[in-house]
């Protein structure tokens, strides 16, 4: 690995207050509009641009997670208090609101390529459609439902105590494959490529299972619950959290089995957020530290870049483009940097 850094930086653009803890953030694929939701329940869309801010609407109790359609067009949230709302882009006009029940809504994902929207709120995994009308309830997994992922358009990979749980969607048909295990992930990240499914872990430790074939494997030895997992966008690179440093395991060859992990340092608190460029090499951290680190794995361990944001971060998200970063503290300011030379 060369020693010789990648002349890269991050040039900080703007920073507003969206009032409270950040609980959800994502972007609009042209990268127009940020859609942030706080603690505090509401629901706000960010102007890339400038970062004006305009609310748009508001949960009863906190928003808990959002999601954007692939074609741009809409934005769902869902909260505590069990409500599933879609939204209209860019103007942010309310289209209608779903309440699947008691449980609080913590998962959403738009099916790539399509229209159909996947929650889940408790230990129920479901499918709606375009109307907002429920299509599909699964049967209940192992516990509640920590993270919900798709691959492709036809399956929706669920994670909850005892394994995972992949979903087939197809012409109207349902089927359940499961992967058991009997830890608890928190995590669910399928590689780009398909080949590969990861979860970080309560037990503080990362298992990943290969496709097809369901090989698993286990990495573990982290300081504490792996929350954060985050695939390179050639699928070499896994970046997994759980401690002080950046931990990454190279899929490269034969796969980090019986391999030392890289190790990225610089972090002096918990790692809290990690991301991936969605094209290129570049990768960013956040942490309890109130760090923001700029990293480019393949070419040194050196952070390229760092900034002290005013709290913890709590959520890092790059740009559809890859040239632009968006950072979310704990104290209510969300920030946007651009990616320079």
């Amino acid at each position: 690995m060369s020693a010789r850094l990648p002349p890269a930086r991050l040039d900080a653009l703007w920073t507003v207050d969206v009032g409270d803890f950040p609980t959800a953030l994502t972007w609009r694929p042209d990268g127009t509009q940020l859609i942030v939701g706080a603690a505090s329940g509401e629901l706000s869309l960010v102007a890339a641009a400038d970062g004006a801010r305009r609310a748009i609407g508001q949960h009863e109790i906190g928003v808990l997670a959002v999601a954007v359609r692939g074609d741009g067009a809409r934005v769902a949230s869902g909260g505590q208090d069990g409500a599933i709302a879609e939204w209209s882009l860019p103007d942010g006009a309310l289209l209608h609101r779903s309440s699947p029940g008691k449980a609080w809504v913590e998962q959403l994902a738009y099916q790539p390529g399509g229209k159909l929207l996947a929650s889940a709120a408790g230990k129920r995994v479901e499918l709606w459609s375009e109307a907002g009308e429920r299509l599909h309830a699964f049967e209940e997994h192992g516990g509640v439902v920590a993270a919900i992922a798709w691959n492709g358009g036809k399956r929706l990979g669920a994670a909850a105590f005892g394994g995972l749980w992949l979903h087939s969607i197809e012409a109207g048909a349902y089927a359940t494959e499961a992967l058991p295990w009997k830890g608890a992930p928190l995590t669910l990240a399928f590689s780009p490529n398909g080949k590969v499914i990861a979860c970080g872990m309560q037990d503080a430790s990362v298992h990943f299972w290969r496709r097809p074939g369901g090989h698993h494997s286990q990495m573990s030895g982290y300081a504490a619950k792996v929350r954060e997992t985050s695939w390179s966008a050639n699928s070499r690179w896994l970046a997994t959290g759980g401690g002080q440093a950046v931990v990454l395991w190279d899929f490269g060859g034969k796969g980090p089995e019986g391999t030392r992990p890289l190790q990225l340092e610089g972090h002096t608190d918990r790692i809290t957020a990690l991301a991936f460029q969605r094209e290129g090499g570049h990768l960013v951290s956040g942490g309890r530290d109130w760090r923001l680190s700029l990293w480019r794995p393949a070419s040194t361990t050196q952070a390229l870049d760092a900034h002290l944001l005013g709290a913890p971060i709590c959520a890092l998200a790059w740009s559809p483009d890859s040239r632009r970063v968006v950072a979310a503290s704990e104290n209510g300011e969300v920030s946007l940097y651009a990616l320079a030379a």
